[in-house]
Protein backbone atom coordinates (compact mmCIF):
# COMPACT_ATOMS: atom_id res chain seq x y z
CA UNK A 1 0.00 0.00 0.00
CA UNK A 2 1.32 3.45 -0.92
CA UNK A 3 1.96 5.93 1.86
CA UNK A 4 2.51 8.67 -0.74
CA UNK A 5 1.49 8.87 -4.39
CA UNK A 6 3.07 11.70 -6.38
CA UNK A 7 1.87 12.60 -9.86
CA UNK A 8 3.34 15.17 -12.27
CA UNK A 9 4.73 17.21 -9.40
CA UNK A 10 6.56 20.45 -10.25
CA UNK A 11 8.01 23.33 -8.28
CA UNK A 12 8.92 26.66 -9.88
CA UNK A 13 10.16 29.52 -7.72
CA UNK A 14 9.28 33.18 -8.23
CA UNK A 15 12.55 33.80 -10.08
CA UNK A 16 11.40 31.22 -12.66
CA UNK A 17 13.95 28.72 -11.38
CA UNK A 18 12.65 25.17 -11.92
CA UNK A 19 13.47 23.16 -8.80
CA UNK A 20 11.95 19.95 -10.20
CA UNK A 21 9.51 19.05 -12.95
CA UNK A 22 7.00 16.25 -13.64
CA UNK A 23 7.98 14.01 -10.73
CA UNK A 24 6.09 10.72 -10.42
CA UNK A 25 6.75 8.52 -7.39
CA UNK A 26 5.02 5.94 -5.23
CA UNK A 27 6.41 5.30 -1.75
CA UNK A 28 5.16 2.08 -0.18
CA UNK A 29 4.64 1.31 3.47
CA UNK A 30 7.97 0.04 4.83
CA UNK A 31 9.94 1.25 1.79
CA UNK A 32 13.22 3.07 2.29
CA UNK A 33 13.58 5.25 -0.80
CA UNK A 34 17.02 6.73 -1.37
CA UNK A 35 17.04 9.79 -3.64
CA UNK A 36 20.53 10.49 -4.99
CA UNK A 37 21.61 13.51 -6.98
CA UNK A 38 24.28 16.19 -7.16
CA UNK A 39 23.98 19.57 -5.47
CA UNK A 40 21.20 21.77 -6.91
CA UNK A 41 19.45 18.80 -8.51
CA UNK A 42 16.21 19.55 -6.64
CA UNK A 43 16.46 17.02 -3.79
CA UNK A 44 15.84 19.44 -0.92
CA UNK A 45 12.98 21.20 -2.70
CA UNK A 46 11.29 17.90 -3.51
CA UNK A 47 11.57 16.55 0.03
CA UNK A 48 10.37 19.87 1.46
CA UNK A 49 7.24 19.73 -0.70
CA UNK A 50 6.58 16.09 0.22
CA UNK A 51 6.98 17.07 3.89
CA UNK A 52 4.40 19.86 3.41
CA UNK A 53 6.94 22.58 4.20
CA UNK A 54 6.50 24.13 0.75
CA UNK A 55 3.68 24.04 -1.77
CA UNK A 56 4.08 22.59 -5.23
CA UNK A 57 3.47 24.70 -8.31
CA UNK A 58 1.54 21.94 -10.06
CA UNK A 59 0.79 18.25 -9.76
CA UNK A 60 -0.69 16.26 -6.91
CA UNK A 61 0.45 14.46 -3.77
CA UNK A 62 -1.93 11.94 -2.25
CA UNK A 63 -1.15 10.77 1.27
CA UNK A 64 -2.60 7.71 2.97
CA UNK A 65 -5.27 8.62 5.51
CA UNK A 66 -3.09 7.40 8.38
CA UNK A 67 0.06 9.28 7.35
CA UNK A 68 2.12 10.91 10.10
CA UNK A 69 5.11 12.82 8.68
CA UNK A 70 8.36 13.81 10.35
CA UNK A 71 10.99 15.84 8.56
CA UNK A 72 14.70 16.39 9.09
CA UNK A 73 16.89 18.75 7.11
CA UNK A 74 20.67 19.14 7.38
CA UNK A 75 20.03 22.86 7.81
CA UNK A 76 18.72 22.24 11.32
CA UNK A 77 18.99 24.36 14.46
CA UNK A 78 18.72 23.34 18.11
CA UNK A 79 18.29 25.36 21.33
CA UNK A 80 21.85 25.31 22.66
CA UNK A 81 20.83 26.51 26.13
CA UNK A 82 18.66 23.45 26.84
CA UNK A 83 19.83 20.13 28.20
CA UNK A 84 19.37 17.10 25.95
CA UNK A 85 16.65 15.44 28.04
CA UNK A 86 14.82 18.75 28.58
CA UNK A 87 14.81 19.27 24.81
CA UNK A 88 13.27 15.83 24.31
CA UNK A 89 10.60 16.55 26.95
CA UNK A 90 9.86 19.84 25.21
CA UNK A 91 9.20 17.95 21.99
CA UNK A 92 6.97 15.49 23.87
CA UNK A 93 4.91 18.41 25.18
CA UNK A 94 4.75 20.12 21.78
CA UNK A 95 3.40 16.90 20.30
CA UNK A 96 0.81 16.62 23.11
CA UNK A 97 2.18 13.27 24.19
CA UNK A 98 1.80 11.70 27.61
CA UNK A 99 5.12 11.99 29.49
CA UNK A 100 4.79 8.79 31.49
CA UNK A 101 3.75 6.78 28.45
CA UNK A 102 6.59 8.12 26.30
CA UNK A 103 9.37 8.08 28.93
CA UNK A 104 10.58 4.56 28.14
CA UNK A 105 10.46 5.24 24.43
CA UNK A 106 12.47 8.45 24.82
CA UNK A 107 15.11 6.59 26.83
CA UNK A 108 15.16 3.86 24.17
CA UNK A 109 15.70 6.43 21.42
CA UNK A 110 18.53 8.05 23.37
CA UNK A 111 20.18 4.63 23.68
CA UNK A 112 19.63 3.87 19.98
CA UNK A 113 21.50 7.03 19.07
CA UNK A 114 24.16 6.63 21.80
CA UNK A 115 22.99 9.80 23.56
CA UNK A 116 21.81 8.26 26.86
CA UNK A 117 25.09 9.19 28.58
CA UNK A 118 24.68 12.78 27.40
CA UNK A 119 21.10 13.30 28.58
CA UNK A 120 22.18 15.83 31.23
CA UNK A 121 24.50 17.71 28.85
CA UNK A 122 23.65 21.08 27.43
CA UNK A 123 23.11 20.86 23.68
CA UNK A 124 25.84 23.48 23.21
CA UNK A 125 28.36 21.00 24.66
CA UNK A 126 27.56 18.24 22.15
CA UNK A 127 29.71 17.50 19.12
CA UNK A 128 28.43 18.32 15.64
CA UNK A 129 27.66 14.63 15.04
CA UNK A 130 25.79 14.34 18.35
CA UNK A 131 23.72 17.41 17.49
CA UNK A 132 22.93 15.85 14.11
CA UNK A 133 21.75 12.62 15.72
CA UNK A 134 19.75 14.52 18.34
CA UNK A 135 17.95 16.43 15.58
CA UNK A 136 17.10 13.15 13.83
CA UNK A 137 15.98 11.66 17.14
CA UNK A 138 13.70 14.67 17.58
CA UNK A 139 12.02 13.82 14.27
CA UNK A 140 11.10 10.40 15.69
CA UNK A 141 9.38 11.55 18.87
CA UNK A 142 5.90 11.61 17.33
CA UNK A 143 6.30 8.05 15.98
CA UNK A 144 6.05 8.88 12.26
CA UNK A 145 5.13 6.36 9.61
CA UNK A 146 6.70 8.60 6.95
CA UNK A 147 10.18 9.81 7.88
CA UNK A 148 11.82 12.30 5.52
CA UNK A 149 15.58 12.83 5.91
CA UNK A 150 17.16 15.49 3.71
CA UNK A 151 20.92 14.83 3.46
CA UNK A 152 21.48 13.44 6.97
CA UNK A 153 25.06 12.43 6.03
CA UNK A 154 26.10 15.92 4.90
CA UNK A 155 29.43 17.15 6.37
CA UNK A 156 29.98 13.90 8.32
CA UNK A 157 33.21 11.93 8.09
CA UNK A 158 33.32 8.26 7.07
CA UNK A 159 33.24 6.95 10.64
CA UNK A 160 30.26 9.16 11.55
CA UNK A 161 28.39 8.12 8.40
CA UNK A 162 28.92 4.48 9.31
CA UNK A 163 27.56 5.09 12.82
CA UNK A 164 24.52 6.97 11.56
CA UNK A 165 23.71 4.23 9.04
CA UNK A 166 23.80 1.68 11.87
CA UNK A 167 21.54 3.90 14.01
CA UNK A 168 19.03 4.26 11.18
CA UNK A 169 19.05 0.53 10.39
CA UNK A 170 18.24 -0.18 14.03
CA UNK A 171 15.42 2.34 14.03
CA UNK A 172 13.64 1.86 10.68
CA UNK A 173 10.99 -0.87 10.57
CA UNK A 174 8.32 -2.31 8.31
CA UNK A 175 5.60 0.07 9.54
CA UNK A 176 7.62 3.16 8.68
CA UNK A 177 8.32 4.47 5.18
CA UNK A 178 11.41 6.62 4.77
CA UNK A 179 12.64 8.98 2.08
CA UNK A 180 16.32 9.83 2.43
CA UNK A 181 18.46 11.97 0.14
CA UNK A 182 22.19 12.31 -0.38
CA UNK A 183 24.70 13.30 -3.03
CA UNK A 184 26.53 9.96 -2.70
CA UNK A 185 25.01 6.74 -3.93
CA UNK A 186 27.31 4.63 -1.76
CA UNK A 187 25.69 5.97 1.42
CA UNK A 188 22.16 5.28 0.20
CA UNK A 189 22.91 1.83 -1.20
CA UNK A 190 23.76 0.63 2.29
CA UNK A 191 20.37 1.44 3.75
CA UNK A 192 17.78 1.94 0.99
CA UNK A 193 15.40 -0.68 -0.37
CA UNK A 194 14.94 1.36 -3.57
CA UNK A 195 16.92 4.04 -5.38
CA UNK A 196 15.78 7.07 -7.38
CA UNK A 197 18.26 9.20 -9.31
CA UNK A 198 17.47 12.91 -9.56
CA UNK A 199 19.24 15.11 -12.09
CA UNK A 200 18.39 18.74 -12.90
CA UNK A 201 14.94 18.39 -11.39
CA UNK A 202 13.98 15.17 -13.16
CA UNK A 203 14.01 11.57 -11.95
CA UNK A 204 16.02 9.69 -14.56
CA UNK A 205 15.68 6.27 -12.94
CA UNK A 206 13.93 4.48 -10.06
CA UNK A 207 14.15 0.81 -9.18
CA UNK A 208 14.43 -1.56 -6.26
CA UNK A 209 17.93 -1.93 -4.85
CA UNK A 210 18.54 -5.30 -6.52
CA UNK A 211 17.68 -4.03 -10.00
CA UNK A 212 19.76 -0.93 -9.37
CA UNK A 213 22.75 -2.95 -8.18
CA UNK A 214 22.63 -4.99 -11.38
CA UNK A 215 22.59 -1.86 -13.51
CA UNK A 216 25.28 -0.11 -11.50
CA UNK A 217 27.62 -3.05 -11.91
CA UNK A 218 27.95 -4.09 -8.30
CA UNK A 219 30.11 -7.09 -7.39
CA UNK A 220 28.37 -10.39 -8.09
CA UNK A 221 29.74 -13.80 -7.08
CA UNK A 222 28.35 -17.16 -8.12
CA UNK A 223 29.15 -20.13 -5.91
CA UNK A 224 28.28 -23.84 -5.81
CA UNK A 225 28.53 -25.48 -2.39
CA UNK A 226 27.74 -28.81 -0.77
CA UNK A 227 26.85 -29.48 2.87
CA UNK A 228 24.48 -27.65 5.19
CA UNK A 229 22.92 -25.39 2.55
CA UNK A 230 20.12 -24.33 4.90
CA UNK A 231 22.64 -22.90 7.37
CA UNK A 232 24.46 -21.12 4.54
CA UNK A 233 21.20 -19.64 3.29
CA UNK A 234 20.33 -18.48 6.82
CA UNK A 235 23.62 -16.54 6.94
CA UNK A 236 22.94 -14.95 3.55
CA UNK A 237 19.37 -14.10 4.59
CA UNK A 238 20.70 -12.34 7.71
CA UNK A 239 23.13 -10.27 5.61
CA UNK A 240 20.24 -9.46 3.26
CA UNK A 241 18.28 -8.05 6.20
CA UNK A 242 21.34 -5.96 7.07
CA UNK A 243 21.28 -4.63 3.49
CA UNK A 244 24.79 -5.99 2.87
CA UNK A 245 23.83 -8.19 -0.08
CA UNK A 246 21.08 -10.12 -1.80
CA UNK A 247 21.12 -13.59 -3.30
CA UNK A 248 19.29 -16.00 -5.59
CA UNK A 249 19.46 -19.76 -5.02
CA UNK A 250 19.15 -22.44 -7.70
CA UNK A 251 19.61 -25.79 -5.96
CA UNK A 252 23.23 -25.75 -4.71
CA UNK A 253 24.22 -22.69 -6.77
CA UNK A 254 23.99 -19.26 -5.11
CA UNK A 255 24.32 -15.96 -6.99
CA UNK A 256 25.25 -13.26 -4.46
CA UNK A 257 25.06 -9.53 -5.24
CA UNK A 258 26.83 -7.15 -2.86
CA UNK A 259 25.30 -3.72 -2.20
CA UNK A 260 28.22 -2.02 -0.54
CA UNK A 261 31.27 -0.65 -2.33
CA UNK A 262 33.51 -3.56 -1.43
CA UNK A 263 36.61 -4.68 -3.26
CA UNK A 264 35.98 -7.97 -5.02
CA UNK A 265 38.56 -9.74 -2.86
CA UNK A 266 36.67 -8.59 0.26
CA UNK A 267 33.49 -10.15 -1.15
CA UNK A 268 35.31 -13.44 -1.73
CA UNK A 269 36.80 -13.28 1.77
CA UNK A 270 33.39 -12.73 3.38
CA UNK A 271 31.84 -15.72 1.61
CA UNK A 272 34.90 -17.89 2.22
CA UNK A 273 34.78 -17.09 5.93
CA UNK A 274 31.10 -18.12 6.14
CA UNK A 275 31.82 -21.32 4.21
CA UNK A 276 34.73 -22.19 6.49
CA UNK A 277 32.69 -21.61 9.66
CA UNK A 278 29.82 -23.81 8.44
CA UNK A 279 32.14 -26.47 7.01
CA UNK A 280 30.87 -26.52 3.43
CA UNK A 281 32.72 -27.88 0.42
CA UNK A 282 32.98 -25.66 -2.66
CA UNK A 283 32.59 -26.91 -6.22
CA UNK A 284 33.31 -23.49 -7.73
CA UNK A 285 33.26 -19.82 -6.80
CA UNK A 286 33.64 -17.11 -9.42
CA UNK A 287 32.86 -13.47 -10.02
CA UNK A 288 30.30 -12.46 -12.63
CA UNK A 289 30.71 -9.29 -14.64
CA UNK A 290 27.26 -7.90 -15.51
CA UNK A 291 27.04 -7.11 -19.20
CA UNK A 292 26.37 -3.43 -18.64
CA UNK A 293 27.54 -0.73 -20.98
CA UNK A 294 30.24 1.25 -19.16
CA UNK A 295 28.85 4.56 -20.36
CA UNK A 296 25.44 3.61 -18.97
CA UNK A 297 27.03 2.81 -15.62
CA UNK A 298 28.56 6.29 -15.58
CA UNK A 299 25.20 7.83 -16.43
CA UNK A 300 23.37 5.97 -13.68
CA UNK A 301 26.02 6.81 -11.12
CA UNK A 302 25.74 10.49 -11.99
CA UNK A 303 29.23 10.97 -13.36
CA UNK A 304 28.11 12.41 -16.67
CA UNK A 305 26.44 15.79 -16.98
CA UNK A 306 23.41 15.34 -19.21
CA UNK A 307 21.06 18.01 -20.45
CA UNK A 308 17.28 17.65 -20.51
CA UNK A 309 17.10 16.50 -24.16
CA UNK A 310 18.98 13.34 -23.17
CA UNK A 311 16.55 12.23 -20.47
CA UNK A 312 14.12 10.33 -22.70
CA UNK A 313 16.83 8.44 -24.56
CA UNK A 314 18.47 7.63 -21.22
CA UNK A 315 15.27 6.12 -19.86
CA UNK A 316 14.86 4.03 -23.02
CA UNK A 317 18.43 2.75 -22.67
CA UNK A 318 17.84 1.79 -19.02
CA UNK A 319 14.55 0.06 -19.85
CA UNK A 320 16.20 -1.85 -22.68
CA UNK A 321 19.05 -2.91 -20.40
CA UNK A 322 16.71 -4.14 -17.66
CA UNK A 323 14.65 -6.07 -20.21
CA UNK A 324 17.76 -7.76 -21.60
CA UNK A 325 18.91 -8.71 -18.09
CA UNK A 326 15.48 -10.15 -17.29
CA UNK A 327 15.55 -12.21 -20.50
CA UNK A 328 19.00 -13.55 -19.64
CA UNK A 329 17.84 -14.51 -16.14
CA UNK A 330 14.86 -16.44 -17.50
CA UNK A 331 16.96 -18.53 -19.89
Amino acid sequence: MSVVEIRDLSKIYNNSHIAFDSINLDVLNGEILGIAGPDFSGKSSLLSVIARKQKQTSGTIHYADYVNISYFTSDFSLPDDLKVFDFILLLVNLNNMDRDKQYNEVVSLLKTFDLHNNASFQIADLSFFQKRTLAILGALINQPNLLILDEPFKDLNAEEIEKLIIYLKNMLHRDMACIISDIKLDNLERIASSIALLFEGAIIHKSDILSYSRIAGRNIIQISVEGNLLKFEEKLAYLTLQKELTYVRNNSIFTVTFFQSRQMEDCFFLLSDIIKRIGLSVSFMKSISPEVDLQLIDIVQGRLKLGRPHFQSLLKNIDALENSLDIEDSQ
